[in-house]
């Protein structure tokens, strides 16, 4: 130990500490990267969930009148529908005697009323929560009608359908006091349902 010089132990002193700092305070700890995963984990779960309701909702669709329920696109989103566009714009809607509508949708349709039509699947999470939203939104005293309609009866709505492709649950069909038809595909909530209500007033 006599044979070592002083700048040789200071430099051996140095590296030490260093070494020790390093340890303590410069490495990355495993917290982290275990709170990424974990992170990564909750997000996947969540995706996993969505897509099992989405297969749930589209057996049970098809159950009740072949239609095809939404599937998610987005980690904790709104089911979104991939089969079909989220809005559209169909020709005039025009009612024939002989189609025998619901008696709501001639009086819509011939009073110049706007008309927003919900047609959804009740044993789907999705379409019951727009089916809430709709409830919500105002008719503008009275100028507009809403109706909730179970695919399951869609049929009786031929006088819309054959000219309004409904292909996917839920779908809502606004019709304004021209007869144009636009739809909202998937879950929409009532802000977003009152503005497209509101724009078809206009």
């Amino acid at each position: 130990m006599d044979n070592v010089s002083r700048p040789l132990i200071a430099l051996l002193v140095g590296s030490v500490a260093f070494l020790a700092l390093w340890l303590v305070a410069l490495k990355p700890s495993s917290s982290s990267t275990a709170g990424n995963t974990g992170e990564l984990g909750r997000y996947q779960s969540a995706i996993n969930k969505a897509h099992q309701a989405a297969a749930t909702s589209n057996a049970a669709s098809k159950a009740e009148g072949g239609t095809v329920a939404t599937t998610t696109t987005s980690t904790g989103a709104a089911a979104r529908p991939q089969t079909a566009p989220r809005t559209s714009v169909s020709h005039t809607v025009k009612v024939h005697p002989s189609a025998n509508p619901p008696v709501a949708v001639t009086h819509a349709l011939q009073k110049g009323k706007v008309l927003a039509l919900l047609f959804y699947n009740p044993s789907a999470t999705d379409d019951r929560a727009v089916k809430q939203e709709l409830a919500t939104v105002p008719t503008y005293r009275g100028a507009v009608v809403k109706l909730a309609v179970p695919v399951s009866r869609l049929a009786q709505y031929s006088v819309v359908t054959n000219q309004v492709p409904v292909q996917v649950s839920p779908t809502l069909v606004l019709i304004d006091k021209a007869h144009q038809a636009s739809t909202i595909v998937g879950f929409a909530d009532r802000f977003e349902i009152a503005q497209r209500v509101a724009d078809t007033l206009l």
